[in-house]
């Protein structure tokens, strides 16, 4: 799934698992950063390297992640129970990933398929020591695009709806 999903085009090595660089990180300044008006996001290095790397992450806050686009290190190791800032045990105030990251799309593939693509980052991969500049501006300054409205209820409605065969 991490092939299917292009992981490897923002964080290295392409489509290629064999590749030199798979999954450690941003490595081209010119063509692998993402200018979002005047700010430049750079994907991370996702191997399990504790210090540089997705190591010190649970299964479940790289789940979380993938699901409700939280950043893993700023998330703790707890089942989400809500989608609402706020509500249940969603964070207040969450952090999240940077705007390049499709966790939007991502957020409806099954619970399996999500802790399948946790699993192989933390079990499947060596650890690639390779620290990746962070992002510069200011944290979730796109935050405020993350509504309902703009991306769409979680989980998505039923089929079928209004706009498929055999809905009303």
């Amino acid at each position: 799934m991490v092939v299917s999903h292009a992981c490897g085009e923002c964080h290295g090595g392409g489509d290629n698992p064999a590749a030199a660089f798979w999954l450690d990180g941003m490595r081209d300044t010119i063509t692998q950063q993402f200018r979002i008006g005047p700010f430049v996001t750079r994907a991370k290095n996702l191997t399990p390297d504790v210090a540089t790397g997705t190591g010190s992450f649970t299964e479940r806050q790289i789940f979380n992640a993938l699901r409700y686009g939280l950043r893993p290190e700023e998330t703790p190791d707890v089942e989400i129970t809500s989608t609402t800032p706020g509500q249940g045990n969603f964070p207040l105030h969450p952090h999240y990933l940077a705007v390049p990251m499709p966790w939007m799309s991502w957020r409806n593939m099954s619970n399996e398929e999500l802790y399948a693509i946790a699993a192989y980052l933390k079990n499947g991969l060596k650890p690639v020591s390779h620290k990746v500049q962070d992002s510069d501006g200011p944290p979730d300054f796109w935050a405020g695009e993350y509504t309902v409205a703009k991306i769409g209820p979680y989980p998505v409605p039923a089929f079928p709806t209004a706009n498929e065969k055999g809905g009303r």
